[in-house]
């Protein structure tokens, strides 16, 4: 089978059932089935996730250098490359502080949150997603199956973005409302109007 096609549907599997589990369908499901045990769902959510991924990780990484080379960015270009590596990387840190990682991935008993709208998410409203899509589009050496990845991930983030702003918008209603209207959901478009 063609290593793309593989990686695609390997892909969409994971897509689809990282996506199910996380619906409030599926939650409200597990709340019953579970009891008590409900508190351990975001842990266990995580434990499947990471497998689910795995076989489209390795497909991808074992035909990336043999597949067809889409383009190469010049070498005079790497310091911007890097530069934009860094800076998504510092994105992505700065953004994981002000959440809690141990909570989010389900160690950690989940608190009545507030909704986060200082350092990075005080810019822009998904700094987690696009620092991984910055990192995703700088790759030096664009092969197809890399494209391929590039653009199933980087549409996955921005349909999961979408989701979880109708999610926000359920729980934090006028809150995330007046947030949305302050802030642009990846371009700082807005931060920089008020900086002008």
């Amino acid at each position: 089978m063609n290593e793309l096609l593989t990686f695609t549907l390997f892909f969409l599997f994971f897509a689809v059932f990282h996506s199910i589990l996380a619906m409030e369908h599926a939650k409200n499901k597990a709340k019953k089935l579970m009891g008590k045990g409900y508190r351990y769902y975001r842990m266990i959510y995580s434990v499947i996730s990471f497998p689910l991924i795995i076989p489209a990780y390795l497909v991808w990484t074992t035909y990336s250098k043999s597949s067809p080379l889409i383009y190469t960015i010049p070498d005079e270009l790497y310091p911007l490359v890097i530069l934009v590596r860094l800076s998504a990387l510092g994105l992505f840190g700065y953004a994981a502080l002000q959440t809690d990682l141990l909570e989010f991935i389900g160690i950690k008993r989940e608190n009545k949150k507030s909704l986060i709208t200082r350092g990075p998410y005080a810019i822009i409203r998904h700094p987690l997603y696009l620092s991984g899509i910055l990192v995703l589009i700088t790759n030096m050496n664009m092969t197809q199956i890399d494209l391929l990845a590039v653009l199933l991930i980087s549409g996955y983030c921005v349909i999961g973005a979408f989701i979880e702003e109708k999610r926000l918008l359920s729980v934090y209603g006028n809150e995330f409302m007046k947030y949305k209207e302050q802030v642009s959901m990846f371009i700082p478009v807005k931060w920089f109007v008020k900086k002008m």
